[in-house]
C-alpha cells in the first residue's frame, strides 16, 4: 500500500471515528454506554466482520492472545483510550497481553456493533463496557482492516472513553 493511500485510508478512519463520537449522547439506561447514533436504527448487517467482532471479544474474554498475534496486522496502529500509540504488532501485543492476563480478570461486553465492508478493505465500530469487578471502563472501539487472503487483518485500531466532554 503505498504512503498516499495509507494516509487517505488514516485520515477516512479518524473522520468516522470523529462522526461517531460527536453524534453519540449521553447514557442509555441499561447498556451502560452510549449508543452509536448516526446510523439506521436497523441491525448491524450479518457477514464476516460482525462474526469478527464477536469471535474477537470472545478471544478477549479468554485471554487467547494467540488469537490477536494472528489477527493484527505486523504494521498495525493502536490509538488507545489514554493516548498511547501502538505502533507495531509486537507492541500492541504487549499491551494487550497485559490486559488478558491482569488481576483481577477483565470481561468485555459489547453493544451497538456496526460493520462495513468494500473490497479489501473492512471497518468496525461497537460500544464496549470491560469490567474487572472493581472498575468499568466504558467506551468505543473503532477499527480499520484489510483482507489477506480469506482472512481480515486489523491495520488500525482507535478506542475512546466515554466520558463528559470538557470545554477546549
Amino acid at each position: 500500500m503505498s504512503a498516499m493511500k495509507r494516509l487517505i485510508t488514516c485520515l477516512m478512519a479518524l473522520m468516522l471515528t470523529s462522526a461517531m463520537t460527536f453524534a453519540q449522547n449521553r447514557g442509555t439506561p441499561g447498556t451502560e454506554g452510549r449508543p452509536i447514533q448516526g446510523r439506521s436504527p436497523a441491525p448491524a448487517p450479518p457477514g464476516p466482520l460482525v462474526d469478527l467482532v464477536k469471535a474477537t471479544v470472545d478471544a478477549y474474554n479468554k485471554g487467547d492472545i494467540s488469537y490477536f498475534d494472528k489477527l493484527l496486522a505486523d504494521d498495525v496502529l493502536w490509538v488507545d483510550e489514554d493516548g498511547h500509540e501502538m505502533t507495531t504488532k509486537m507492541f500492541a501485543l504487549y499491551l494487550l497481553d497485559r490486559q488478558l492476563t491482569s488481576s483481577p480478570k477483565r470481561t468485555m461486553t459489547v453493544h451497538d456493533i456496526a460493520t462495513g465492508a468494500w473490497g479489501d478493505t473492512g471497518w468496525t465500530s461497537f460500544a464496549f463496557t470491560i469490567d474487572d469487578g472493581v472498575n468499568k471502563r466504558v467506551g468505543t472501539h473503532t477499527a480499520l482492516l484489510r483482507k489477506i487472503g480469506n482472512g481480515w487483518k486489523i491495520v488500525l485500531m482507535h478506542d475512546s472513553i466515554n466520558g463528559p466532554a470538557v470545554p477546549h
